[in-house]
């Protein structure tokens, strides 16, 4: 196997360094049919085809069917000039050319002289009549006219093509653009080029929350070009969109801009967040400024253009995502903090304790862990019976922990009234300061070397830093994996060199470069505060070097996790190198494209689990330990207990801390296409291709990875000098039945999916003069994609390990097999004895596994569509739609543990009860600490009708509007987003977990629109008017997006679940006839967005307080619509012949309507339940949905 695939790189290897060919994917084809007055065909026309920026021209003669086809033409606008004997010269101006297309257009000649001209007034033709692809093209002035909020991020103008949707909530880019095209994924299956070359981000989970690694500013741009169904087969790598940006050239002339973007808080409007609060808006600031000019350097020979933008923001108001933002959190009272829970006490209820026997319990009582008493359970364990509660609820001050009462005095009063009865909730409120910069720019030089070659090459760069203050003060840090300081340093480089053989080949060579550095480091780096806070138990070095502050604590109760981040510092690289080459032929009626493309893909990265531990406190130790219900239907624990009691008492919950690890990941990939434009005759056209796509798994440069296959119960260890890796000393009595095959497998763990065959066909035809008909379908390919640190083979077992600790609890506690089991440890502050794995514990902890389907196949998606377009009067254009998919080996991470969370378990989980919940049960040992597994048996499907209206710019407006109605199914989420590891309701029988995607939107309506206003010199109404009225009446522009989407889906969790799997779903309330998106009987508020009173939890086993899957469905309801108008009003005022200024004024969701989060969805939270009551309750608005007002002066030349 290896030898064959070496042989294949070798073969390709040559192919590209033996030809000079195309790359042709930011070029445009340019087809005509020349005709007499008659309809004949005109053979052997000569046609010159003239740049009109650059002067550039090109000639072809036309075969014996009157039709011509011209390749490799840079998207530019064009004068077409026909000449042939015994017909006048005919000249077609202003034909426009986008990036990746083809356009046809048919001149008609008239008889007469040849020196006579005829010139015909053109346009880009409105009917698609040359191939099927489905998608927008946005030029030159809706690319920089419209409004764009944030940063004018141009991503976001990808979602005015019919069928792109907002990626689902929680994906790693949502907050930057990121998008689901045609209900396919968004992170990593979507295709970013600049000027035909990647410009995609491979890194592990998307580190600096983009997929692109380069966008470039929007006064860069020449047009987008955005295609999501059925793009020829020289388009590969991803299965959704391909978005492609063209830089600008220079041209003959010198043009270009100054200028400056303001926003501020004083006309920007309040966030939903702090009006739901009563707080103000914080201080917000963003400056965006830079320059823009291209011109010639050697007039028709060599051009250039360059453009520099620096972006600053500082914001503590909220209004860009992951900076300075606004939200509530859980604080504890003063008098908790003195150890005063009397506060908290609540109603009294009666249950039984474990052996049967009445008790009466206080809701909210705090026990005392060492009044615990205990009794052997059936397993052999001695489990905690009883306690004794705190007099009044009080601890005194000799039981505080004085390393947790060092922590607890950093903790600010609550700001907020208690919101949930006697119980904090959301009693603080807070604005963080954030901040980031941003220097970027982008340069091209084009050179034509002669009439048949010419070069270009470009270099795009983007340095950023953010900044992110945290919720709480000081060491308790608390910013958030998003909030570390960041860093992204990112590079894009290019050449290309063209070549013209004859008017009928043409070939070129392209070579590109993508880079990003992306970097993130914690408060308090290099700061021991291990020491500082008297916690031990771990290594001192570990806090310094970037990894300082405290361990990272996590707490139940609804109170915050502090401390330093998980994950954190971490360093994650992107270096690809891209070359794509092709060679295009036309002959008689056909128009060929061949080609190949390799890449070479290295992601290394550092990225540590628990750096510096994690600490775990909970309510278990200061509840009543046992019980099996009490008399409100909740189970005796959860009713008392606090875990900030716990904290203060130092009784530790849990804990674990990781190993460090560099893991080199890479890959390659290799493609082939052929593809056939056949224009049958003068109304058919077929579009015949095929592509292959060959993909390497994901290796690591020097072995450092390993994969857990649970099917054949082995862990590969791959060949390299790290294959004799020492495995943890606990690994054999862990896992006896477990193989360990060392030094065998390669570097990639599992073998090539070599059967990726893509097949592409289109058929374009004319109806009549004015519609077209366009049917298309093909299979198109992923790799696999950006799944995050969690599943990555490089981070598990033997090259990352992690210990844990866990507090034996009792009957309603699993404890792995894995796991210590102890109730008296004093885990806290004295830490993990020894720290790292070396430490006693290692034979108590848990193993973290990782691995892959040894069958893995890369992701593929059927796609198909038909589409009948319309002319219409007004240089317009309808287009009426269906798109449809099937998405195959969609890739799916997931515990593949067959009973995760079960070990030891004692007698109320055993017998009838176990097999009630997992039938298939026989061993029920669980593999120590979870197999994160990433399989390719996820599948989804997607059918969608859509209706587009475009007006090509004339008589000073253009616009593009579309609807579609849609539905996406899927059985899993897209990787590293809040829905990625959508567990199945049975573990043995994924497909139960099928359902409305997490990204579904059912309606979504835009518009976007340049309206120039006939008022002024030279236009409709005041055209001979002075300059001094014309500077005040004259040179106004109004522009706008209108933006109508349903919301995305939304899943009720159930209250508790037992452990067997990770999902428990509720039931509807007996009774009930109504469904997720029937409103409460009040209507839809913030407070109540469905109705509560629906659900119920679902018990397999109530008196045991056992929960299991309802009868509510997955994504059931649908969250929050969002209806937003985006308007500038442009004045532009013209100083002299060759300078004008433009003031702009722009206002982003300028009625202000509430984009709203998602409701609490989790049963969990409801009052009757005894949690914090925010069950069907939106707390927070969309972060930078809120009105904003920008301000902008440009100087043009």
């Amino acid at each position: 196997m290896y030898r064959c695939f070496t042989g294949l790189r070798v073969a390709l290897l040559s192919l590209i360094c033996a030809c000079a060919l195309l790359a042709q994917r930011d070029l445009s084809t340019l087809a005509g049919t020349i005709t007499d007055s008659s309809g004949g065909a005109v053979a052997n026309a000569s046609v010159t085809i003239t740049e009109v920026a650059t002067g550039q021209v090109y000639t072809i003669l036309t075969n014996s069917l009157g039709e011509f086809v011209r390749p490799a033409l840079k998207p530019s606008t064009y004068m077409v000039s026909v000449t042939a004997p015994g017909f006048k010269k005919s000249e077609q101006k202003d034909v426009l050319l986008t990036a990746g297309e083809r356009t046809g257009i048919t001149i008609t000649l008239t008889v007469g002289d040849i020196n006579q001209t005829v010139e015909v007034a053109a346009s880009a033709p409105l009917l698609q009549t040359e191939s099927t692809q489905i998608g927008a093209d946005l030029n030159t002035k809706m690319v920089t006219d419209v409004p764009l909020g944030g940063t004018r991020n141009l991503t976001y103008l990808a979602r005015l093509s019919p069928g792109v949707v907002p990626a689902e909530q929680g994906a790693r880019d949502s907050a930057n653009g990121g998008f689901s095209a045609n209900g396919v994924r968004s992170n990593g299956q979507n295709n970013f080029l600049l000027n035909g070359v990647d410009n995609n981000i491979n890194t592990i989970d998307f580190l600096n929350q983009t997929a692109y690694a380069i966008a470039p500013s929007i006064d860069a741009i020449s047009e987008i070009s955005i295609q999501t169904n059925g793009y020829s087969a020289e388009y590969g790598r991803a299965a959704g969109g391909v978005i492609n940006v063209t830089l600008k050239s220079g041209t003959n002339q010198l043009h270009g801009s100054l200028f400056e973007y303001l926003q501020n808080r004083d006309l920007d409007a309040n966030t939903w967040t702090n009006n739901r609060a009563g707080q103000p808006r914080g201080p917000f600031r963003q400056n965006q400024f830079g320059a823009a000019a291209g011109g010639p350097i050697k007039k028709n020979k060599l051009f250039m253009f360059g453009n520099y933008q620096g972006t600053r923001i500082a914001d503590s108001g909220g209004s860009v995502p992951n900076l300075g933002y606004s939200s509530y959190t859980t604080l504890p009272t003063a008098a908790m903090k003195a150890g005063n829970f009397s506060s908290i006490l609540g109603p009294s209820y009666t249950g039984t304790d474990v052996n049967g026997n009445p008790i009466t319990i206080g809701k909210g009582m705090i026990y005392d862990p060492s009044s615990t008493t205990y009794q052997t359970n059936s397993a052999g364990f001695q489990i905690p019976v009883s306690r004794t509660p705190f007099p009044g609820n009080i601890i005194p001050t000799s039981r505080m922990d004085p390393a947790w009462s060092k922590i607890m005095a950093l903790y600010p009063n609550p700001n907020q009234a208690i919101l949930t009865g006697n119980q904090p909730t959301n009693d603080y409120y807070y604005n963080t300061a954030g901040g980031l910069t941003t220097d970027q720019g982008d340069g091209r030089v084009d050179y034509r070397l002669s009439d048949k070659d010419s070069l270009f090459g470009s270099l795009s760069w983007s340095n950023t830093s953010k900044t992110d203050g945290a919720p709480l003060p000081g060491a308790l840090d608390d910013t958030g994996f998003n909030g570390a300081g960041e860093i992204d340093l990112s590079r894009n480089a290019q050449i290309s060199y063209t070549r013209v053989w004859s008017p009928t080949l043409v070939t070129e060579s392209r070579v590109g470069f993508t880079r990003l550095v992306t970097s993130r480091i914690g408060a308090n780096p290099g700061t021991d505060l291990f020491t500082q806070f008297g916690i031990g138990g771990y290594d001192p070095t570990t806090a310094t070097a970037n990894n300082g502050g405290l361990p990272q604590i996590g707490f139940s109760n609804g109170y915050p996790t502090v401390g330093a981040v998980d994950w954190v510092p971490t360093k994650e690289y992107n270096n690809v190198w891209d070359l794509v080459q092709n060679v295009a032929i036309s002959k008689g009626a056909h128009a060929y494209k061949f080609g190949v493309e390799f890449r070479s893909v290295k992601f290394p990265f550092f990225q540590v689990p628990d750096p510096h531990g994690n600490l775990g406190f909970s309510s278990n130790e200061t509840a009543f330990p046992s019980g099996n219900g009490a008399s409100n239907g909740s189970s005796i624990s959860s009713l008392t207990g606090d875990a900030m009691a716990s904290a203060l008492l130092g009784v530790l919950d849990s804990g674990n801390i990781s190993t460090t690890n560099f893991v080199s990941s890479q890959k390659v990939a290799y493609a082939g296409y052929a593809q056939d434009d056949w224009k049958v005759n003068s109304r058919l056209t077929l579009n015949l291709g095929v592509r292959y796509e060959l993909w390497s798994p994901i290796g690591e440069q020097f072995g450092r990875q390993a994969n857990f296959e649970v099917q054949s119960n082995t862990l590969f260890i791959p060949q390299g000098n790290n294959c004799n890796a020492a495995l943890p000393p606990n690994f054999g009595a862990l896992f006896p039945t477990v193989t360990v095959d060392r030094c065998h497998v390669s570097n990639y763990l599992t073998p090539w999916d070599k059967f990726d065959f893509g097949p592409r066909v289109g058929i374009a035809y004319r109806l009549a003069n004015k519609t077209v008909v366009r049917i298309g379908y093909g299979i198109f390919y992923g790799g696999e994609e950006n799944q995050g640190g969690s599943p990555n083979r490089g981070e598990g077992v033997p090259f990352n390990e992690t210990v844990n600790m866990t507090r034996y609890q009792g009957n309603s506690t699993f404890v792995g097999v894995g796991q210590s089991q102890c109730f008296n440890c004093d885990f806290f502050p004295n830490g993990f004895a020894g720290g790292y794995p070396a430490s006693p514990f290692t034979l108590n902890a848990g193993v973290s596994m990782r691995g892959v389907q040894l069958d893995f196949r890369n992701p593929l998606v059927h796609k198909w569509n038909i589409v009948i377009q319309r002319e219409l009067p007004g240089d317009m254009a309808l287009e009426v739609g269906y798109e449809g998919n099937h998405q195959a080996h969609q890739v799916i991470l997931w515990n593949s543990d067959p009973y995760p969370n079960l070990g030891t378990f004692n007698t109320a989980i055993s017998g009838a009860n176990l097999q009630e919940i997992q039938p298939a049960c026989s061993t029920c040992q669980s593999i120590g600490n979870g197999l994160s597994m990433t399989s390719s048996f996820g599948y989804g499907n997607y059918a969608a009708g859509s209706v587009k209206l475009e007006k090509r710019f004339s008589r000073g407006v253009q616009f593009l509007a579309s609807y579609v109605w849609s539905h996406t199914l899927a059985d899993s989420g897209t990787p590293l987003s809040g829905s990625s590891n959508l567990s199945p309701i049975s573990q043995t029988n994924y497909g139960t977990a099928y359902s409305s995607a997490a990204w579904d939107i059912r309606h979504s309506f835009t518009t976007s629109f340049n309206y120039e206003l006939p008022f002024g010199r030279g236009k409709q109404f005041g055209s001979s008017m002075s300059r001094v009225a014309d500077m005040i009446v004259g040179g106004w522009q109004a522009n706008g997006i209108l933006t109508l989407r349903t919301g995305q889906p939304l899943t009720v969790a159930g209250a508790s679940c037992h452990g067997v799997w990770n999902r428990c779903l509720p039931d509807y309330a007996a009774g009930y006839t109504g469904n997720g998106n029937t409103p409460p009987p009040g209507g839809r508020t913030p407070n109540e967005y469905f109705d509560t009173s629906a659900y119920v939890v679902a018990y397999s086993n109530q008196a045991a307080g056992i929960a299991t899957g309802g009868d509510v469905g997955l994504q059931s309801m649908t969250g929050p619509p969002t209806e937003t108008l985006d308007f500038s009003l442009f004045k532009r005022i013209q100083v002299k012949e060759r300078f004008s200024l433009q003031f702009r004024a722009e206002a982003i969701n300028m009625t202000n309507f509430a984009v709203l989060s998602a409701p609490d969805v989790s049963l969990g939270d409801s009052k009757a339940l005894g949690g914090n009551g925010n069950f069907g309750v939106i707390t927070s608005g969309v972060t930078g949905t809120e009105r904003h007002i920008q301000f902008s002066l440009r100087l043009i030349f």
